[in-house]
Order: structure tokens, then C-alpha cells, then sequence
């Protein structure tokens, strides 16, 4: 993924992921279901693997953060500790109120 250089890639990548969330929330359960099972399997083999992941970006890390209110992340939570996750979560919310 790019580097993002200003606020403006931030909001295109955050309005992207808000339009996938919008189209994926109108999908059938059970196909959500098979996309979640295949995506969890996948993660499995790159950590059965010991593959390192790649930096996650400032957007992908906002997108992660505020989809966690919408479930119970710490079960679906593979790629990073979750002390990593609640970092990020206090680094927005600092940034949010500066």
C-alpha cells in the first residue's frame, strides 16, 4: 500500500472502505459468512508461515479501529497484538482531539 502524503489520500481511503462496508453489508449472510472463513484461513497460513506482515497504514489502522465497535475484535484479531490494536485506538483518539 502507498504512503499516504496527506489528509486528503487519508479521507479517499477511509470513504473507500466506507463504500466496501456498505456494499459488503448488503451481501447474503452466508456469503459474508464463506468470504470471512476464507479470509481467516488465509491470515492462518501467513502466521503458520511466520510471513511478516506489512506496516499497516494510517487509514488502514482508522478503518480497523472503527470497525471494532461493530464486533468483538479481540477473537478476529490475527495480524497484530492486541496491545498494538489499543495503541493505535489511543493514537486516533489523541489525534482526533488535538
Amino acid at each position: 500500500m502507498p504512503k499516504l502524503d496527506s489528509l486528503s489520500d487519508l479521507l479517499l481511503h477511509l470513504l473507500l472502505d466506507a463504500l466496501r462496508f456498505i456494499r459488503l453489508s448488503l451481501r447474503p449472510h452466508c456469503a459474508l459468512a464463506a468470504e470471512n472463513l476464507f479470509l481467516r484461513k488465509q491470515l492462518a497460513l501467513y502466521l503458520e508461515r511466520k510471513v511478516k506482515a506489512r506496516r499497516a497504514s494510517d487509514a488502514s489502522r482508522l478503518t480497523l479501529v472503527l470497525l471494532s465497535r461493530l464486533f468483538a475484535w479481540r477473537r478476529a484479531l490475527t495480524i497484530v497484538q492486541p496491545d498494538t490494536f489499543i495503541r493505535w485506538h489511543r493514537k486516533g483518539f489523541r489525534l482526533f482531539w488535538r
